[in-house]
């Protein structure tokens, strides 16, 4: 079976020609709900998502599928925030036990003898660098599915492939650095769609405790921090830290669509940061998301400034009581300290990886006990 997604309506999916079984269009995506980071899919009612709308039964619908074609505009390197929405949505069609896949930690497959054929179009003006980033997470996509990577192309004839005009132009070059100014105001953005219950929350919350600290031992001011819901809260500030957690090998589908939205609220040169953690074990899983954030500054004029990635995210709130510079979170204090003093100076920092304070095996564990833990008490099993 043959199934398409797609930003493209159904009448303009049809006028493609495109051949399918199945297709999920911009209808069906529109009226569903962002992923709310809630993993019911896997404890609750495994395989299904407890979220009943268009999308509440993708995980069944992929374990059926054949070959999967994705259909995006390109935006910042990536896919539209109404793809963005159906993949995060697409979980429930892994298992949530680990197994390790190139080296790395992944997700088990749920459904262990079937394979995907996976293709994205990503249509519409484009760089190179961007085509670089989708090449990137679209091979990261196929490990974590288990798929096939069949094909990742950039359509150049718009005349076929024609949806509503949401995401970004070509992008332009951040503007040269003259000089640097010590910020005044500090946007914090928490993009986790658990929001204040997160471990991105408390990543946040960490940073703003420890900012004023440093500004007074470096004899400054300290910025204002700005706690950033929506775009326009953006505009007016010297640099923004972009908070969340890696779903599916990229940025939330909400902070994708804040994003665009944001293209045009930032002045120029405004420096970006990121501050992103996941629950695989390595933290250079997260760092090409980094591009796609490197790749919007492009975009919208603005200073891709570097970030922390932080691996095995599933320790950060059972670790929060300790203490801050003890062994089991040193790595990440260490590394958010390293962010801090990049946006109180105004300088780039890179991509800075949290390594965890534990062995893998150790992180895995613990992790999927975890996960048979919360499906007893809602009388599921994994």
């Amino acid at each position: 079976m043959r199934t398409i997604i797609c930003d493209l309506t159904h009448a303009q999916l049809a006028a493609t020609g495109m051949r399918h079984d199945v297709a999920l269009c911009r209808e069906e995506l529109a009226a569903a709900r962002d992923c709310t980071g809630c993993f019911g899919c896997w404890v609750r009612t495994p395989g299904s998502c407890v979220i009943r709308d268009s999308l509440g039964d993708l995980g069944v619908l992929l374990a059926r599928t054949d070959e999967l074609l994705l259909v995006s505009r390109m935006t910042f390197g990536w896919v539209s925030p109404l793809v963005k929405r159906a993949l995060d949505r697409s979980i429930g069609y892994l298992h949530p036990n680990f197994r390790i896949a190139d080296g790395q930690l992944h997700h088990r497959m749920r459904y262990a003898d079937h394979e995907l054929a996976l293709s994205f179009h990503l249509y519409g003006p484009s760089t190179g660098a961007e085509h670089a980033c989708a090449r990137t997470i679209a091979a990261a996509n196929a490990l974590n599915l288990g798929a096939r990577l069949a094909s990742v192309r950039f359509p150049a004839d718009e005349k076929n492939v024609d949806a509503e005009k949401d995401a970004p132009a070509v992008a332009a070059p951040a503007p040269p650095e003259h000089g640097r100014a010590l910020p005044r105001r500090v946007a914090l953005v928490n993009a986790s769609p658990r929001g204040d219950r997160s471990a991105t929350a408390h990543l946040l919350a960490d940073l703003a405790e420890a900012l004023p600290v440093y500004a007074r031992r470096a004899d400054v001011a300290a910025p204002e921090l700005v706690r950033a819901t929506a775009p326009t809260e953006l505009a007016g500030c010297d640099a923004v830290v972009l908070g969340y957690p890696l779903y599916v090998d990229a940025l939330p589908s909400g902070l994708v669509d804040l994003l665009v939205c944001a293209r045009d609220e930032l002045a120029a040169g405004t420096r970006v940061y990121a501050l992103a953690n996941m629950g695989f074990y390595e933290p250079e899983q997260i760092v090409p998301s980094f591009s796609v954030i490197e790749n919007f500054c492009a975009a919208a004029g603005a200073r891709w400034s570097g970030g922390v990635a932080v691996g095995a995210g599933g320790m950060v709130l059972p670790v929060a009581q300790t203490p801050r510079m003890g062994m089991m979170r040193r790595s990440v204090s260490e590394a958010i300290d390293q962010l801090i003093m990049a946006v109180l100076a105004g300088t780039d920092t890179g991509a800075i990886e949290a390594r965890p304070p534990v062995p893998r095996f150790a992180y895995k564990l613990a992790a999927e006990a975890r996960w048979r833990r919360l499906a007893r008490e809602h009388g599921a099993a994994i």
